[in-house]
């Protein structure tokens, strides 16, 4: 039994590097579209509500893809499929809008926010508000690093902390609150005022 142990590893240390490589790199078929692309790369479902949007980002084709979750209470997972080869794609975590009172619509737009030559990614997130006091929007804007070689996932700048959570909202006893950065252009023209 001890000889078949190493053997056994191996097999299993194999398998689980094919099976990484293929989780990350995908081949887009020829003439495929951009949402039949989406939905057998990502896997979601027909009532996912799935967005893609195609961008050049810093010099790749990007695709950007949001849909979603089937959950009890579901959430927006946004992800980008960038392109690496003719026909190779890579996927890349971005975020995932989560429950806020509802599933958030997201906008998507790209500036620099860190002083290097490469397009940052801005994700706007919206939460519709009704309750018995409030109505409105939650908006929160995220600001994510540019693509790094080998990562999976992107990684939230700190200056996404100036762009935090505010209501675009109304309350029953008459109080208003208007949130700052409900648009890409108010957050690029911030982001523009702070230096970047």
């Amino acid at each position: 039994m001890k000889r078949l142990w190493p053997f056994t590893c191996f097999v299993l240390t194999v398998a689980c590097a094919f099976t990484g490589a293929r989780a990350q790199d995908f081949d887009r078929a020829p003439g495929e579209d951009d949402m039949a692309f989406a939905k057998r790369v990502v896997g979601f479902s027909n009532e996912a509500d799935p967005h893609t949007t195609a961008v050049s980002w810093n010099g790749l084709q990007t695709l950007f893809v949001d849909y979603e979750t089937t959950d009890e209470y579901p959430e927006r997972p946004l992800v980008a499929l960038q392109q690496q080869s003719e026909n190779g794609y890579r996927t890349i975590q971005i975020t995932v809008g989560e429950q806020e009172g509802g599933t958030p619509d997201i906008a998507l737009g790209l500036a620099n926010a860190d002083h290097d030559p490469a397009k940052e990614l801005i994700v706007i997130l919206a939460w519709p508000q009704k309750h018995y006091d409030v109505e409105g929007t939650l908006y929160e804007a995220r600001i994510f690093d540019s693509p790094k070689p080998g990562r999976k996932a992107l990684a939230q700048l700190k200056v996404s902390q100036k762009f935090d959570a505010t209501c675009d909202c109304s309350w029953r006893d008459g109080t208003t609150e208007r949130s700052r950065f409900k648009t890409i252009a108010a957050v690029k023209a911030e982001l523009k005022r702070l230096g970047y």
